[in-house]
């Protein structure tokens, strides 16, 4: 059976699922290709539309930022990790603002999950909430502003601890 060429094995990798480029010239790395075989190989992807970090990088922050939770700051750095280069992974992981309030909004519901109850109440708690948005990649101000809207509507939404008087219903 003859070897398999370091374009083929990169065709079958990008059939499975999309790849930055720099994962897979590690791939191709661990699979024993010589580094002037895995050039030609990931250029002529490139060359034919297979490998875009660009739009890769896209969708990676659109489903991070949804379903994770991520912010600006952790997204970014998450794309120079897998090799993107700085200038386009900070361009990248500049949410609009629907994407960073979803982003935000998907952090919350993880956070309030372990969160105890009345965290709002507690001015401590509300500051871990910040503090863990931060560490998500939020801006300060974003998550400031995130966790002070959240805590008012869950005031809102709490059952007032004093018992009502029917009479003043009416």
């Amino acid at each position: 059976m003859p070897k398999r060429s370091a374009y083929q094995v990169a065709l079958d990798l990008l059939a499975r699922r999309d790849h930055f480029r720099r994962e897979l010239v590690e791939k191709l790395r661990k699979r024993d290709f010589p580094e002037d075989e895995i050039e030609p190989a990931l250029d002529r992807c490139r060359e034919i539309g297979l490998i875009d970090d660009e739009r890769v990088g896209n969708r990676f922050v659109e489903v991070r930022a949804a379903s994770r939770g991520w912010g600006p700051h952790r997204l970014a750095a998450e794309l120079r990790q897998r090799g993107v280069a700085v200038e386009l992974a900070e361009e990248l992981a500049k949410l609009e603002p629907h994407l960073l309030d979803g982003a935000l909004q998907a952090a919350l519901r993880r956070l309030e999950v372990r969160a105890p109850e009345a965290w709002w109440k507690d001015s401590q708690r509300r500051a871990r909430m910040i503090s863990s948005l931060i560490a998500r990649g939020f801006a300060a101000d974003d998550a400031h502003a995130a966790v002070a809207a959240l805590a008012t509507e869950r005031n809102n939404d709490a059952p007032d601890d004093q018992p009502r008087d029917s009479s003043s219903l009416s």
